[in-house]
């Protein structure tokens, strides 16, 4: 009761207050390159800006007893997708189950619970999971279930997706397209199983419903009150396309935007120069764009992931580009001329290799534009080392690893995977790490990001001692990468990312002090307020 009456307090003094001094708290920010710890955090409501704690200030400020509050820069996502998580919430949900029969069910459920839907969409199936068959499902699972309506399901990564017979003839897929197609998976007898890849799925989308202006914004919004909820002040959106663009200016304007959104335009779209015309966006430091997401590469998961080699457990494939390399030059090209940064999804090590040799040439200007590699997921030693070279960002993602090791090995190999979810050999090589979940993909929640970065466990402590454990970060190091590390990788670490003197006061109150608890408990933290630019959000 006393926490909850002393945070109250501090709200109804933001709503009258132009200073306020919260005292007695134990802050940590990242500053110069070290964990700096303070008591005390000075702010104006007004200007949303942290001030310098100085008699003046404290003189004119309203004073807080914090009581030992734990106190956290705001943390950032360098890597997630806003409206899919929206939209997401309303769609059958099929993560984490472990067995196809269950899955099965709970299409089924979701089918029954909605028969207005003209079609059944969710997304979060993982084959890989599934103890009860081995290999991808096909269409006939789906054609038992629902026979009057189309049924499309992402792939947990994304990267694939499973349709029934009804969802195939819409889209036009059958024997003679498949025949040409190895993105269409075939059965013995060259029939398409259900199962697109990567640039197959272009063909479901065409077809599929799409969601309305009010339906996009409500999804907005939702995710908005969720990431905040979670700790997040800031997210880099991966990939949005016109319409998200126009609907994000709209709320920003409108001061509807509660976090910070730095948004990557999608390098997919046919007139890429035009939509880099206008130039950067910056709507009240609450909507920012001026980088472009592009993909060489599918994902691990689904044998997508473009390799140099043949894979381990699938030894007729390397993976397939999403992207030519001759495609993705030229789009780079033209987003560096327009001064803008890219940010390019490579999981693979072939997909890797070939996004640093494109980003290391002079002309794509590295060390001005900051380009990342999103993922960074399965790399060489001598990449690695590339990517210091030629100042280029590693955007990864902690839980990918504590997802996918109950497979990944399997995948490349015993030799290949210690290039693999390398964080902290990519940490010693001097490469800045920008963390994030990769939402819906994995679960948003930033502390179980520090908690796999730091444990390389699921949240069950498995397995013991941690998977390559030797690639796991101190706190400290993974602390960084969701905070000012995660800044810089959006160009705004003179804005956020510390709790600096002259930053947005975009700061978190947590339950327990992750700097001393043991780190299996990480994951386990809760966020009690969530404030930005001076201003209670949660």
């Amino acid at each position: 009761m006393k926490i909850k009456y002393l945070f109250l307090l501090l709200l109804s003094f933001s709503c009258v207050a132009e200073v306020i001094v919260l005292d007695n708290i134990t802050a940590y920010s990242a500053e110069n390159g070290q964990i700096k710890k303070t008591n005390t955090l000075i702010f104006d409501t007004n200007t949303g800006l942290i001030l310098e704690d100085s008699a003046k200030n404290r003189q004119q400020g309203k004073r807080v007893d914090a009581q030992g509050a734990i106190v956290l820069p705001g943390l950032i996502d360098a890597h997630g997708h806003v409206l899919e998580y929206g939209l997401g919430r309303i769609e059958a949900q099929l993560r984490d189950i472990n067995t196809l029969e269950q899955t099965l069910n709970t299409i089924k459920r979701y089918a029954d619970e909605n028969p207005n839907n003209s079609w059944i969409i969710g997304r979060g199936w993982n084959q890989v999971l599934w103890t009860d068959t081995n290999g991808f499902p096909n269409r006939q699972h789906l054609d038992t279930l629902v026979t009057d309506k189309p049924v499309w399901l992402s792939r947990v990564d994304g990267h694939a997706g499973w349709a029934n017979s009804k969802a195939l003839e819409l889209a036009g897929i059958d024997k003679a397209m498949a025949a040409d197609n190895d993105l269409i998976i075939k059965d013995q007898n060259g029939e398409p199983t259900g199962i697109l890849i990567d640039n197959a799925m272009r063909r479901i989308n065409e077809v599929l419903p799409q969601p309305s202006q009010l339906d996009k914004i409500k999804a907005f919004k939702v995710a908005f009150t969720e990431l905040a909820a979670a700790g997040l002040t800031s997210v880099h959106d991966a990939g949005i396309g016109l319409d998200s663009h126009a609907l994000y200016q709209q709320l920003a304007q409108q001061d509807a935007i509660p976090i910070r959104i730095y948004a990557m335009l999608d390098g997919s779209y046919s007139q890429l120069k035009d939509l880099l015309a206008p130039g950067h966006t910056n709507i009240k430091d609450r909507y920012i764009v001026r980088s472009v997401k592009m993909m060489i590469d599918g994902a691990l998961g689904s044998y997508g992931a473009l390799m140099h080699q043949p894979y381990s457990d699938k030894t007729d494939t390397t993976g397939a580009y999403v992207m030519s390399r001759e495609h993705l030059e030229n789009n780079l090209k033209q987003v560096v001329e327009h001064g803008f940064q890219a940010n390019i999804h490579a999981i693979g090590d072939r997909g890797n290799s070939e996004v640093i040799d494109l980003l290391s040439q002079k002309w794509a200007d590295s060390k001005t534009l900051r380009h990342r590699v999103e993922h960074a997921q399965i790399m060489r030693l001598e990449d690695i080392l590339r990517l210091q070279r030629n100042h280029i960002i590693a955007s990864m993602q902690p839980t990918h690893a504590t997802s996918d090791m109950n497979m990944a090995e399997n995948r490349i190999g015993a030799a290949r995977i210690k290039g693999g979810y390398a964080w902290k050999t990519i940490e010693d090589s001097g490469v800045v790490i920008a963390s994030g979940s990769d939402f819906p993909v994995e679960l948003f929640n930033p502390f179980f990001g520090l908690h796999a970065a730091v444990t390389r466990q699921n949240r069950q402590d498995q397995p013991t001692g941690g998977w390559y454990a030797n690639e796991a970060m101190d706190i400290e190091q993974a602390f960084k990468t969701f905070t000012i590390h995660a800044a810089y990788a959006a160009h705004m670490e003179d804005k956020i990312g510390n709790l600096e003197v002259g930053k947005y006061a975009d700061f978190i109150i947590i339950n327990q002090d992750i700097f001393t608890i043991d780190k299996s408990k990480i994951w386990s933290t809760q966020v009690l307020e969530t404030w930005v630019s001076g201003r209670k959000i949660h």
